[in-house]
């Protein structure tokens, strides 16, 4: 298999037009597109962005102490149900 890299402009329809070089043979062949990628509306492009997302959209926030609490009952629940299921 031989790759060949051309330029295309893609049209309002979405649709290409290529010319290939007059030694590629008629018939199938595999198309490949690459296109450079458009963010998302509202998708934040960096952390700086990320991080005035995060301050605008007043998402409630947890102290380090309440942080500590959850995992050390996350922890706690994990070492009773090991427990519940040892053979007896």
């Amino acid at each position: 298999m031989r790759a060949i890299k051309l330029l295309a402009q893609v049209s309002p329809e979405h649709t290409l037009s290529l010319q290939l070089p007059v030694d590629v043979p008629p018939g199938m062949a595999e198309v490949i597109v690459l296109y450079p990628e458009t963010p998302a509306a509202g998708k934040p492009r960096s952390l700086e962005e990320f991080m005035q997302h995060l301050q605008e959209a007043n998402i409630p926030r947890r102290t380090q102490e309440e942080i500590d609490r959850y995992l050390e009952e996350e922890r706690n629940s994990w070492e009773r149900d090991d427990v519940r299921d040892l053979p007896r």
